[in-house]
């Protein structure tokens, strides 16, 4: 056996029709990262008796937790369609999703190689997505982030019998240089944006039981969808709007080919606590405005996704 390399590491998803319960012979997906993962996190404690020769009688196991977060650089599909149907607890109808109530959970595996035919796998039965993080700055590669938590971390040397693994998509990484587009922020003119950041929660908790070191399944709260515009300050109006607690529609375009392409609609943004950067003798004047995505009645949703747009 050698130290396993991180480069050789597979992640891989399949959906779960039961909560923890991976298919009987799973066709995995592989997913697209950059690095990140979960991690399972044990709580203990230790012994309070008071013993005459000083030492600690035990340290006690008392529960275990699964979290972390998958580092991502967008790409069409490479996202995976699925992760996106999880985070906002939708489903794609006609090529559109919306934010619901339908929670989705999955297996992930992780395989890393050990050389000499073996081979080290980590399983996280009852995966749901509890967030996912969207940066597009200027001149950067489009970058985000997939937080998951999960039932419970278990370890194997062989893949699930019967499992197959389709390859990963192959498309195009997209860059905020030249694969944004149509970028409306509440009907103003175009404004010079350098940097857009998006945040989508879906608030999960565990829920502890006592006769177990695992959780039962997630309880989950509210999506929330907030996130950051930062723009160079060139009239009133945007700062303007922050003034006024205003609100208004923020869409975009992602995607680098006609029909390989996401459109991102917050049909109602409130803009908040912004601010005008004068900066110094050498700096531009920048405004940046934290926001928060509200429902929308006409849209029925708070976030909308389109795919395969032209």
């Amino acid at each position: 056996m050698t130290i396993a390399s991180g480069s050789t590491r597979r992640i891989a998803f399949v959906p779960e029709a039961t909560f923890g319960v991976a298919p009987a012979t799973p066709s995995f997906k592989t997913f697209r990262a950059t690095g990140g993962g979960p991690r399972t996190n044990k709580t203990t404690d230790t012994s309070d008796e008071i013993r005459a020769d000083r030492n600690v009688t035990d340290e006690m196991h008392l529960g275990q937790d699964v979290a972390g977060a998958y580092n991502t650089e967008w790409s069409y599909g490479g996202f995976t369609d699925d992760m996106l149907e999880a985070v906002l607890f939708g489903s794609w109808a006609a090529n559109v999703l919306k934010n619901g109530t339908t929670p989705k959970s999955f297996t992930f595996e992780e395989r890393v190689d050990l050389g000499g035919g073996n081979q080290s796998f980590s399983r996280f039965a009852g995966t749901m997505i509890n967030g996912l993080s969207l940066a597009i700055a200027a001149r950067s590669k489009v970058t985000g982030s997939v937080s998951v938590m999960a039932q419970k971390e278990t370890l194997d040397t062989a893949i699930v019998t019967g499992a197959t693994y389709a390859a990963a998509s192959t498309t195009p990484i997209s860059t905020a240089s030249a694969n944004i587009a149509a970028l409306q922020v509440a009907g103003l003119p175009a404004p010079k944006v350098r940097s857009l950041s998006l945040d989508l929660t879906n608030n999960l908790r565990t829920r502890p039981l006592v006769g177990s070191l695992y959780t039962d399944s997630f309880g989950y709260g509210r999506f929330e969808v907030t996130g950051t515009l930062e723009a160079y300050f060139e009239t009133n109006d945007l700062y303007q709007r922050v003034l006024d607690h205003g609100s208004g529609v923020l869409s975009f375009n992602i995607g680098n080919a006609a029909n390989q392409k996401y459109a991102f609609l917050l049909p109602k943004i409130i803009f908040g606590n912004g601010e005008r950067r004068p900066g110094g003798n050498n700096d531009d004047v920048m405004v940046s405005i934290p926001f928060r995505a509200v429902y929308d009645q006409a849209t029925d949703a708070t976030l909308q996704i389109t795919r395969g747009v032209a």
